[in-house]
């Protein structure tokens, strides 16, 4: 590619954005539920039959005016690339420059959905060191699959000129060793692991509501009536148990073909199948690891591996910053010395839990709880007398299980700091593990309720330059003593 660039984006990008229209549709459609089983019911009814018309041509009007839209603004955006920038120019009602230094780019990933995999198409993803802009991608391209590859190449070649780094040869990724690599049997191990056990609820009370509603449909059928307001609802149900069903599944199936190589001072991620992803990443844009346990995984000692930098997890669709699917603990520690070395040493620190003052602290929203439930609880017994025995038990096993989930927070939280970096653990029934380089830390955050003073604990929030999901990282409760060591070593590190 030469320099001064410049191009747009695949008309297929028009397609893709698309998408929320269906959204849009899909909304007007539940909220004319009762109008539509009226038409289908009762199709020669004049009110049914303009009402109708009328969500029809609300609906025609919308996919006509989006489409116009969509075209305008591909037809009026530019994208200029040269030796010291990336310039993305919008030209129409309001003409509009976002222009990106090459030296402020934190990485170019690519990454294909099902659409631009069937139209050859594919994505380029620029990521900025920018606080504002990190819980989004900056700028994304849409181009053939071949030139998406040669700009990615080229934008990576111009960011190591800028950093004054000699350029690497990337013409055999294809053909690279990778370090680790994820076969079948290990991706199904990861599926299982990351099954959301609320998705599971989720799925087991839609199965009771099919069921209901089957029953519900034997009974009307057998008395006479229609059944058209029973199928919407089982429809409405349906759209639900299938979401709860993908979220299970997508563990199984996002990281398929999963492979990772660490070469020189870059780590090379590539997985998928329905989303393919090829993400390239400066080891100096890593900000943190994170060591991560569902109540599954951590019955069984397995632990899965993200990292936190700017780039990945940005999409509201995908919000893990995947390193490494689940494995033991020992076999995590291999693979982690082999990729992120850096961490090793964070990686084998233990942890303290947090002080025995952590109870006292908790008295005040416990206080609160019990004032402000409670009163609720009292009140709702009282005005709604007959279901005054279901309303206290409700209450009493509610807070009970908070109580069970307090514990669960103290057994899990604690911390370490070592000399240059700190340990953040989290978590109730699962477990999250974050491992933070103090150079790293944006800022730090202390607070302390009127209990937490008479115990001499505060807590915090680290803040670090990532996408939204982990922008802020808690710092359970710790001895008030231990902030200046924070403060020390954070001072000391810039």
């Amino acid at each position: 590619m030469e320099n001064n660039i410049k191009f747009r984006n695949h008309i297929s990008i028009v397609l893709e954005q698309l998408g929320v229209v269906f959204g849009i549709i899909f909304l007007l459609l539940i909220t004319n539920l009762d109008d539509l089983a009226a038409f289908i019911e009762d199709g020669h009814s004049e009110e049914a039959g303009m009402t109708a018309l009328v969500t029809l041509g609300v609906i025609f009007g919308i996919m006509v005016l989006t489409c116009l839209y969509q075209l305008i603004l591909w037809a009026g955006t530019y994208i200029f690339i040269c030796d010291s920038s990336i310039v993305v120019e919008r030209n129409t009602w309001n003409k509009r420059k976002n222009t990106i230094g090459i030296q402020n780019i934190s990485n170019v990933n690519t990454e294909q959905n099902l659409l631009e995999m069937m139209l050859g198409t594919c994505k380029v993803k620029l990521d900025t060191n920018s606080m504002s802009t990190s819980d989004e991608t900056d700028v994304k391209i849409v181009l053939k699959k071949e030139e998406a590859e040669k700009l990615r190449l080229y934008v990576m070649k111009l960011m190591r000129s800028r950093e004054g780094a000699q350029d690497v040869d990337h013409s055999g990724e294809e053909e690279m060793n990778w370090d680790v690599k994820a076969d079948l049997p290990d991706v199904l191990v990861h599926g299982f692991y990351s099954v959301n056990l609320f998705s599971v609820l989720v799925v087991m009370g839609c199965i009771a509501g099919v069921t209901e509603m089957v029953m519900g449909m034997v009974r009307a059928v057998d008395a006479g009536k229609s059944v058209i307001s029973i199928l919407l609802s089982f429809a409405m149900v349906a759209v639900a148990l299938v979401s709860a069903i993908w979220d299970i599944m997508k563990g199984f199936v996002r990281y398929y073909d999963f492979k990772i190589a660490r070469k020189g001072d870059r780590l090379y991620i590539r997985y998928g199948i329905l989303k393919k992803v090829n993400y390239t990443i400066p080891m100096g844009k890593i900000n943190g690891l994170k060591l991560k346990q569902t109540v599954f995984a951590r019955i069984m000692g397995r632990y899965m591996a993200e990292i936190i930098n700017i780039g990945m997890g940005d999409d509201d669709a995908e919000r893990e910053s995947f390193l490494l699917p689940y494995c033991r603990r020992g076999k995590m520690e291999e693979r982690l010395q082999m990729l992120l070395p850096e961490f090793t040493s964070a990686v084998r620190m233990k942890e303290e839990r947090q002080p025995k003052g952590t109870w006292a602290a908790w008295l005040w929203p416990a206080f609160l709880y019990v004032l402000f439930v409670g009163t609720a609880s009292t009140m709702a017994a009282i005005y709604f007398s007959e279901f005054r025995r279901g309303i206290i038990c409700g209450t009493l096993v509610f807070s009970v299980w908070l109580a069970v989930l307090l514990v669960f927070r103290f057994l899990t939280a604690g911390k370490a700091f070592g000399e240059d970096y700190m340990v953040l653990t989290n978590g109730y029934l699962g477990r999250t593990c974050c491992y933070i380089y103090y150079r790293n830390i944006q800022y730090v955050k202390l607070s302390q309720n009127i209990f937490a003073k008479l115990a001499r604990v505060h807590k915090g929030e680290i803040y670090l330059l990532a996408s939204a999901a982990n922008r802020v990282q808690n710092l359970p409760y710790f001895p008030v003593k231990d902030g200046e060591i924070i403060k020390e070593r954070i001072n000391k590190m810039q």
